[in-house]
This record gives structure tokens, C-alpha cells and sequence, in this order.
């Protein structure tokens, strides 16, 4: 009997996913939870903050703030977390009877890492939709002394729209790929906190980190939404996203795609040679 083929066990890998986090998963009680919570805390506490001290009496300079810095924290903590819950659930999975079960479900390894990249991106995305739909909306109505000027339709908020989620969906791939190659959870969740928040702003310390930092794939992703930041897109907003992405895919196949195919080839190579031998 032929295995079913890879868009089969894709969407099978998908079905999975949603079954294993149903209910009260770490997913839904703890990765998504926090990925509304943590930035919004975060945004409007800043907000009141400051608008508290813009209204004092003898103010005489408020600093209000634009549509591109109004949705920072949503970008560097929601996909944040959920990028780690991606490689923390990806890693998981080579743990105990877990890694068996998967092994008889899906041949083709590849497509449940693919499944779960989906999945989680899925979410991801979607979650941070709505975080900047919130966020952008809110802000202008409840702050308007500092954040009076912060408008989801101009060209700032329109771009936050796309670029985020797209941001937020690939980073998912990182994860993946993360849990691919370090098979123990708490060591991929640390090696991407450590990358993207110490390592990559960091590299200018190093010889030559400047044109080092340049290339750092996180920071590229960051400024490519249009997020004010003081960092210049190595190759232009819209190159820059799109060298996230590709960075993202490379890393995918190099460490789930690649080792599958060579061990599954590897296997019909043995097999083959086993059956020359008895012939």
C-alpha cells in the first residue's frame, strides 16, 4: 500500500496540531494568553504613563508619538512568544513515545514540521492582526495628548497590516527549524531569546559589527514593517522582509526538510541493497 502523499500529511499534521492543543494546552493557557497580554500591558501602561505626565500642570513640551512607533511592543513580544512556543512544542516532539508515534504517522517528516509552521504562523498572524487593530485604534482615543496623531489608515498603519503578520508567520519557521536542530525545548526556547534579543543587537560591539548587524535577519524584519527604529533595512523595507522570509525558508529546509529527504533516501538505498543481496 502506497503512504499517503506530502499534501496529505500536511493537512493530516495540521489536524494533528489542532487536536494535541485543544483544551488546555500550553498553547492556549499560556503562548497565546501571553502574546495579547504581555504587549498590551506593556503599550498602554506607557500610555497612561505618559499621558499622565503630559497633562501635568506647567507642561510645556509633549512628545507625541507617530503611527510608526505605536506598535512596537506588539512586534517584538507577540511574535516573540509565539515563535518560541513554535520551536517549544517542534522540539517536544522527539521526547518519549511522542517521537515514535510521529514516526508511524508521518514518513515524510518534513511535512509535520511543515503542519506545525502553518499552524502556529496561522495563529500568529492572525493574533497579531488583531493586537494592531487594537492597539492603533485604541490608543489615539484614550491618549490623545501624546498618541493624538496615530492612525491606522495612513500609509504607516496600512503597511503594519500586511508586514507583521508576515513577519509573525515566518519567524514561526524559525522556530520550527529551532526545535528541529536543538531537540531539547528550554535549550531552543533560550538559543532564540538569546538570538534575537543579545546576539543580534550585540554584533556592533564585535570588529567590523556594524557591517556584521547589517545582515542580522531579526533587526531586518523589525524595521522592514515600518517600525521607527534607528536601524536602516539592509536591503530596503520591502527587501528586507523579504530576505526574513527567505532566511526563514533556507533555515526550514536546511534542518527539516534536508535531513529527511537524505534519511528516507538512505533507507531505499539500503533496502535496495538488501534485496540485490538475497536475490
Amino acid at each position: 500500500m502506497n503512504s499517503p502523499g506530502p499534501a496529505t500529511l500536511i493537512r493530516r499534521g495540521v489536524a494533528a496540531e489542532w487536536t494535541r492543543t485543544a483544551g488546555r494546552s500550553f498553547l492556549w493557557t499560556v503562548a497565546v494568553p501571553l502574546t495579547f497580554v504581555l504587549p498590551l500591558v506593556v503599550t498602554f501602561g506607557i500610555a497612561a504613563v505618559a499621558e499622565r505626565l503630559a497633562t501635568l500642570l506647567g507642561q510645556s513640551y509633549v512628545a507625541t508619538v507617530s503611527t510608526t512607533n505605536s506598535v512596537y511592543w506588539v512586534i517584538t513580544l507577540s511574535v516573540s512568544v509565539m515563535m518560541v512556543a513554535a520551536a517549544y512544542a517542534h522540539a517536544s516532539q522527539w521526547r518519549g513515545q511522542t517521537s515514535d508515534l510521529n514516526a508511524f504517522l508521518f514518513p515524510r517528516s518534513w511535512t509535520v514540521a511543515l503542519a506545525r509552521w502553518i499552524y502556529y504562523g496561522a495563529i500568529t498572524a492572525i493574533s497579531t492582526v488583531v493586537l494592531l487593530v487594537v492597539v492603533m485604534v485604541t490608543l489615539p482615543h484614550q491618549f490623545p495628548q501624546i498618541y493624538g496623531n496615530v492612525d491606522i489608515t495612513d500609509s504607516a498603519g496600512i503597511r503594519f497590516l500586511w508586514t507583521v503578520p508576515t513577519y509573525a508567520f515566518a519567524a514561526c519557521g524559525v522556530g520550527v527549524a529551532a526545535g528541529s536542530v536543538i531537540r531539547t525545548p528550554s535549550a531552543a526556547v533560550a538559543f532564540l531569546l538569546f538570538w534575537v534579543y543579545v546576539a543580534e543587537n550585540s554584533l556592533n560591539l564585535l570588529p567590523n559589527g556594524f557591517t556584521l548587524q547589517a545582515y542580522a535577519p531579526f533587526l531586518n524584519a523589525v524595521a522592514a514593517t515600518g517600525q521607527q527604529v534607528a536601524f536602516l533595512p539592509r536591503f530596503g523595507r520591502n527587501g528586507s522582509l523579504l530576505y526574513f522570509v527567505l532566511i526563514a525558508g533556507a533555515l526550514f529546509v536546511t534542518t527539516a526538510v534536508l535531513p529527511s529527504l537524505i534519511r528516507r533516501l538512505s533507507g531505499r538505498r539500503r533496502t535496495t541493497l538488501a534485496k540485490s543481496g538475497t536475490t
